[in-house]
């Protein structure tokens, strides 16, 4: 009689032991089905033909893209290139508009080609001087003799240079995202033809600054500065417009993505460029900075449209390049569309 009522007793301590590993188990498995995302759930469920939910699928590889950019920054100019206490540079601005259409043959890598509009304005004071020997005026013939040497000097005199060009870039990207992510990184580099079709100019301020000519005739030792073709005046003219020469830049970009929508990421980032080429015009077809007009006034020619760097090492123990490799650099930023 002991003996059955102890297997009784086991009996009951088996089976309660069972349930409680089942149960324990069970409880398990259901935690761990909750916290599986949807789209497993229903695998388990039997309903492997229902799609995941849309918040977990990964965004569509898209790849036509559309790129507007706006870029604006710092750029040198010719002034840069001459001594600051004859010519103080007071600023020197670049800016650029363009539109691209860019191909990514790889989720992470594209080529782009499009085209742009730049524009570059740079202001000086010139407070320089100098000398052209043995020239010729037409205009002026003391005692028979029409050449002279011909000083001239300017005092707070403003020059505003604006250049503008159309731009075609083609360049090659990097973009990298993390799966689903909001903020990604995207890179950029290649190659622009810079081509200032559009004329280039330089404005002198009216009334801005003063000019003072002085004529030395050499061959009777004699010093002109008699008003009105010589002395002291005021600058009221308008300079010559001036066509420059084409180039190719060298261009890099790198900036962040910041998602928008599936199909829009605004971008923002830093950019620059370098020109390999000479954009200023030929030797032959530049002019001396002091020319005249009239048998009584004088035109100073914006030094886009002069040879002031060839006359400037002339005189100068430091010698300037006499070519302007126009460089830029500064931020940029814009819209980035995705086409299916």
């Amino acid at each position: 009689m002991i003996r059955k009522k102890n297997n009784r007793k086991a009996t009951v301590i088996l089976v309660a032991t069972l349930l409680c590993i089942s149960g324990t188990y069970a409880q398990q498995i259901s935690d761990n089905y909750q916290n599986e995302p949807a789209s497993y759930r229903k695998e388990l469920t039997g309903h492997r033909n229902e799609p995941a939910s849309a918040q977990n699928e990964p965004a569509k590889f898209r790849c036509h893209r559309i790129y507007l950019n706006y870029g604006m920054g710092y750029a040198n100019t010719i002034f840069d290139k001459i001594d600051p206490s004859f010519i103080n540079a007071n600023y020197s601005l670049s800016s650029a508009l363009e539109l691209r259409y860019a191909y990514f043959f790889l989720p992470k890598w594209g080529i782009s080609l499009g085209v742009g509009v730049s524009d570059f304005s740079a202001k000086a004071t010139l407070n320089m001087e100098g000398v052209i020997p043995h020239y010729n005026d037409p205009s002026f013939d003391p005692s028979g003799h029409q050449y002279y040497d011909l000083y001239y000097k300017t005092e707070n005199l403003k020059e505003k240079q604006q250049i503008r060009a159309l731009e075609i870039p083609l360049q090659f990207h990097f973009e990298h995202r993390p799966s689903n992510g909001r903020i990604g990184l995207f890179a950029g580099m290649g190659v622009k033809a810079y081509l200032p079709t559009i004329t280039s100019q330089s404005v002198f301020s009216q009334a801005d600054g003063t000019l003072t000519v002085t004529g030395y005739e050499p061959f009777t030792d004699t010093w002109f500065n008699d008003a009105p073709h010589f002395g002291r005046q005021e600058v009221r003219t308008t300079p010559a417009t001036v066509k420059l020469n084409y180039s190719v830049d060298a261009m890099a970009d790198f900036g962040g993505l910041f998602r928008l929508s599936d199909a829009c990421d605004l971008y923002a980032g830093v950019h620059a460029g370098y020109g390999f080429m000479d954009i200023l015009p030929k030797q032959t077809g530049k002019k001396d900075v002091i020319t005249p007009e009239r048998s009584n006034l004088f035109v100073i020619n914006s030094l886009l449209a002069t040879n002031i760097l060839a006359e400037y090492n002339k005189s100068n123990l430091q010698k300037v390049d006499e070519k302007w490799n126009r460089w830029q650099a500064g931020i940029k930023i814009g819209i980035h569309f995705k086409i299916r």
